[in-house]
């Protein structure tokens, strides 16, 4: 190859490379997002028609396409616009003689966006009404209110005639009545804070029933039975309550008969009671010590009927001077022997216990 072929070629490298970049950053088409909306009408919508957030233009309609019952308008948005996931789609006639155009609403501010192919469906596109819809709306209500056939009631006209012989003379009360609404009206307005706690507690009462609504019931039901119980024992109660009164009349008569010495015994048991919580001290001791003391008593019987007793004092009447004399004119036991014997009997026999038994049968020293 010759050098000018080859400087050729080179340059129809250099030419088409070129030319591929310029394509690639002049004539390439800009990336978009598409989004298609369904409509139940698209009247004054085709392609080319604006594509809106907040009334301001970022993007345009591609087809619109009959899908059935509905309508599908295709959309292409700038990539990287953020639209609501959840966002819904409005025909929009600013003016009678101006174009229509889509709006999305709300504006995205966070949260997930509609991805690129996304549908919306036609819960949440909103079409506006048409003359035609409109006028027909209009004349079928007109020929609901109209006069009917012969021989059918006249419709409207016999409405209003209706009512203007019900309200004839009676513009007096009506007016009357009217002022008194506005005047409730005005102290509804003025209480308007107390009415809203009034519905928010009641609001609160009911959530709080229906959270217990067992619970009520069970105490609904726990009542009806108290009813039929107490309808089942009527007589019974009816004659508690006769012998309930007849107690509060003796009661009465009781009173009355003796109220001075009751007022004597309260008087005394008073002071008796005053005098137990002044020796509250002393009687809890008592009450402490007294078990142990009947428990050591009861040990002290044996179980011959024997008390036994441990004496530390003398028996012996000789030692005193005041019976001295008595000892020697009389001989006792106790003025000369062990006197009171140890254990005796329980409880005890006097005479044999002092000794008196052998004196009087000719006992001696």
């Amino acid at each position: 190859m010759t050098r000018g072929s080859t400087r050729m070629v080179a340059l129809a490298c250099v030419l088409g490379l070129a030319g591929a970049l310029g394509w690639y950053v002049v004539l390439r088409p800009d990336p978009v997002l598409r989004i298609a909306a369904e409509f139940t009408t698209v009247d004054g919508i085709f392609p080319g028609s604006r594509v809106a957030v907040l009334g301001v233009h970022v993007g345009t309609v591609e087809t619109v396409d009959a899908a059935g019952a509905t309508v599908r308008v295709t959309m292409s948005l700038p990539e990287g616009t953020a639209v609501a996931e959840d966002a819904h789609a409005y025909v929009m006639s600013p003016a009678v003689v101006s174009d229509r155009f889509v709006e999305l609403a709300p504006a995205h501010t966070s949260g997930p966006a509609l991805r690129d192919g996304a549908v919306i469906p036609v819960q949440r596109t909103h079409s506006p009404i048409t003359w035609n819809e409109l006028s027909g709306s209009l004349h079928e209500l007109l020929t609901a209110l109209g006069p009917g056939a012969p021989g059918e009631s006249a419709g409207l006209g016999e409405l209003v005639h209706s009512g203007a012989r019900s309200f004839a003379g009676n513009g007096q009360k009506i007016r009357d009545a009217i002022t008194g609404i506005a005047t409730a009206t005005d102290l509804v307005a003025d209480g308007t804070g107390d009415i809203g706690a009034v519905l928010d507690n009641v609001d609160e009462l009911t959530r709080l029933l229906v959270k217990h609504s067992s619970t009520v019931d069970t105490v609904t039901a726990t009542v009806s039975q108290a009813a039929r119980d107490f309808a089942g024992q009527q007589d019974v109660v009816a004659e508690a309550i006769g012998q309930f009164t007849r107690s509060l009349a003796t009661l009465s008569r009781l009173l009355d008969e003796h109220g001075e010495e009751l007022t004597g015994d309260l008087s005394q048991l008073t002071e008796l009671s005053t005098m137990l919580v002044a020796r509250q001290q002393e009687l809890a001791e008592t009450l402490d010590t007294l078990p142990l003391a009947l428990d050591n008593f009861g040990r002290a019987v044996t179980g011959d009927d024997r008390l036994r007793i441990r004496l530390d004092i003398s028996t012996n009447l000789a030692q005193f001077p005041a019976t001295a004399a008595l000892c020697e004119r009389v001989p006792l036991p106790l003025c000369s022997g062990a006197g009171i014997v140890n254990p005796i009997p329980f409880p005890p026999h006097l005479p044999e216990a002092l000794g008196l038994d052998a004196a009087m049968n000719g006992g001696g020293r």
